[in-house]
């Protein structure tokens, strides 16, 4: 028997015993749509993660910055170096650093912005002109901080897009005032732009799009009262650069600082991004596993499924067996069979895992506010529902499709 003849005659069997067939179908489309529910969730994850690496510079982008506790002596302590990072040490980094392509400083920290009278907490972050060029971000209408701005001292501000539509309800707000109140000390600002919208992220409250831009060097002289910068952050020229440029900058820092490599930290995107993806992939395969829970005992009904079938089927395979069939020819059409029976139930299973998937994320979004957590069907997801539906047929079908094989013809005739 050719190809062709076993899947007609498989698809003749099956269309013959329809609530079998049908209710055979429900346990793999359960066990198949789990495992594409859970791999589409793990998937959306690193999407997510991978765009919020974008958002911060890309996978080339890494920092440093001055902790206020340092793990020393196997224990937690306070930071007291007496040495701080510099914007020398920005301009040196630029200078003389040949992997690194652009960097910037930043101070970060909560403040009260006033409009009209209406204040409302925002992100304040304290930054140069390199920053754009950093974080790849551009201002939708007005411009950015300029490099007189941090010569002056300039009292100007950029805001960011939930800004605008909050305190400014979507009207103009290039050239009008706001207030910044930081710990009590208000001072007056002029908006000169306003910045392309990013979304909400991953962390909670610091949203791009509800963050205040200011001169650093402002900050340092009419709110901080010193020079120091809290973080450097730095884009080397390829993610194959980042260890050669963290390196280049972590040698400029010391040289800095006569040597001092304790009172600073750095992180790298590239590290975070094969650390995060380590974790997703461990909690998808636990979440893949316990799915697949499902499709074993979809696979023992097969099983079952399928020993009935050969039983009710005796006395046509003896006569088969009797005009000529093969062993190998009565294992295949079994197997065909049950391949078949997994195969369908996989293509349910991986239309309907696509929309819990996405159910799931949309429940997870609403848990998590101000984050919308994609669903994404890979095609690897695919391949692997396909391939783990036809290996659950093959596995669980061969055992029937043996014992049919095996059958004598004299014996198979015996239970006509």
């Amino acid at each position: 028997m050719n190809v062709l003849e076993n899947l007609i005659s498989a698809f003749s069997v099956l269309r013959g015993s329809k609530l079998r067939t049908v209710l055979t179908l429900l346990g793999i489309t359960i066990g198949i749509a789990g495992v594409i529910a859970m791999m589409s969730f793990g998937a959306g994850a690193e999407k997510l993660l991978m765009a919020e690496v974008n958002q911060i510079g890309g996978p080339s982008m890494f920092g440093v910055y001055r902790p206020g506790k340092i793990h020393k002596n196997g224990r937690w302590q306070r930071n007291n170096s007496a040495h701080y990072l510099e914007m020398d040490d920005l301009r040196d980094i630029l200078t003389e650093c040949p992997s690194v392509e652009v960097a910037t400083v930043e101070g970060s920290y909560y403040i009260s912005l006033g409009v009209d009278g209406r204040f409302q907490q925002t992100y304040l972050r304290a930054t140069t002109n390199e920053y754009q060029a950093v974080r790849k971000w551009q201002t939708q209408y007005g411009r950015f901080l300029a490099d007189t701005d941090m010569d002056t001292w300039t009292k100007v501000c950029v805001i960011g897009s939930k800004i605008w539509q909050e305190q400014f309800k979507g009207q103009d707000p290039i050239g009008k005032e706001v207030i910044i109140n930081n710990h009590g000390n208000n001072k007056r600002f002029t908006v000169i732009g306003i910045m392309e919208s990013r979304g909400d992220g991953l962390e909670r409250g610091r949203s791009d799009d509800n963050m205040l831009f200011i001169p650093i060097t402002t900050a340092q002289k009419r709110f901080w009262g010193h020079d120091y910068v809290g973080h450097i952050m730095v884009r080397a020229k390829s993610p194959l650069l980042v260890d050669q440029a963290l390196k280049e900058v972590k040698t400029i820092i010391m040289r800095n600082h006569g040597g001092d490599d304790t009172f600073f930290r750095t992180w790298s995107a590239k590290k975070g991004i094969e650390n995060a993806k380590r974790m997703i992939f461990i909690i998808e395969s636990v979440l893949v596993v316990i799915a697949s829970v499902a499709l074993i005992v979809a696979g023992i009904g097969i099983l079952n499924i399928m020993l009935v079938s050969v039983t009710e089927r005796i006395p046509e395979i003896g006569l088969r067996k009797a005009v000529g069939a093969k062993s190998l020819d009565i294992r295949l059409q079994f197997l065909t069979e049950s391949v078949l029976l997994c195969l369908f139930g996989s293509l349910l299973g991986i239309a309907f895992g696509t929309i819990v998937g996405k159910g799931f994320a949309w429940i997870v979004g609403k848990f998590i506010q101000e984050m919308a957590w994609p669903s994404v069907l890979t095609p690897e997801a695919v391949l692997i529902s396909v391939g783990a539906g036809a290996a659950v047929g093959i596995f669980f079908g061969y055992y029937p499709a043996s014992q049919a094989a095996k059958m004598t013809p004299i014996d198979a005739i015996r239970h006509t």
